[in-house]
């Protein structure tokens, strides 16, 4: 499937088949251990606050742990190499570059997918401290997810957040509070069409990684035959270690 100009969007624009949860597990395994893995070995990165600097540092934490196959099923046999920055179009066909920040992808092509490019855990990644809170985690972050850029064909994608903030550690706790406030009017959930409140659906292992919340959306986009299509979101918080100044 290919793109005859730009504004054209591809032919046949269901939403794909949710991955099997087993493999999602063993993501969420991947990225709790890489987090530790760059607390104990890179935790300077965290002193930069950027997001950029300590993505690409998990990303590379990341990339060793499926080289040396030590999280059970995290592998070269079951998914391809993570990326970052990979550029895809949206779900109009006027960009070509939307770029979620991480992006993992099976290492065998699921059958009846139309473009297997989409066919990814798609993670957009967000610096939460004093000033950069759960308003930019939404306008920049998850309103990506719901307006066709990020992750269009997916049923679902993640949220991964590092928290300067101790206010804010406890994902489903501070999502549920925040979406309550009101913007221009209306709450902060119906800006975020949420099909009910978050839910925790994997406790906390850890100081260092969050409880992992979700969150169901209806979309903006893409519509088909006039229907729009949720998405699930995972989010998982990563903290710096207590000791760290913040």
């Amino acid at each position: 499937m290919a793109y005859t100009n730009l504004g054209t969007p591809p032919r046949g624009s269901m939403i794909y088949p949710a991955w099997n949860p087993g493999f999602i597990k063993v993501v969420d395994q991947a990225l709790s251990k890489a987090w530790h893995d760059l607390v104990d070995n890179d935790a300077s990165v965290l002193e930069t606050k950027d997001e950029d600097i300590i993505t690409d540092c998990l990303l590379n934490n990341l990339t060793n742990l499926r080289r040396r196959s030590e999280i059970p099923g995290f592998n070269d046999a079951f998914f391809s190499l993570p990326s970052r920055d990979a550029k895809l179009p949206d779900c109009d066909g006027n960009s070509i570059d939307q770029m979620p920040d991480i992006t993992i992808r099976l290492a065998k092509c699921r059958s009846g997918i139309a473009d297997d490019r989409h066919d990814a855990l798609f993670f957009e990644c967000k610096v939460l401290d004093p000033s950069r809170g759960l308003d930019s985690y939404r306008v920049d972050g998850i309103d990506r997810f719901l307006s066709g850029r990020y992750a269009w064909r997916m049923p679902h994608a993640g949220m991964l957040a590092y928290v300067f903030d101790r206010r804010d550690t406890i994902p489903t706790n501070a999502l549920i509070t925040y979406s309550k406030r009101k913007n221009k009017g209306i709450t902060i959930a119906e800006h975020l069409r949420l099909l009910g409140l978050p839910t925790k659906v994997v406790c906390a292992s850890t100081p260092l990684v969050s409880e992992i919340a979700m969150t169901e959306h209806d979309r903006l986009a893409p519509v088909v035959d006039g229907k729009t299509f949720a998405i699930s979101l995972r989010h998982m918080w990563l903290m710096p270690p207590v000791g760290m100044a913040l």
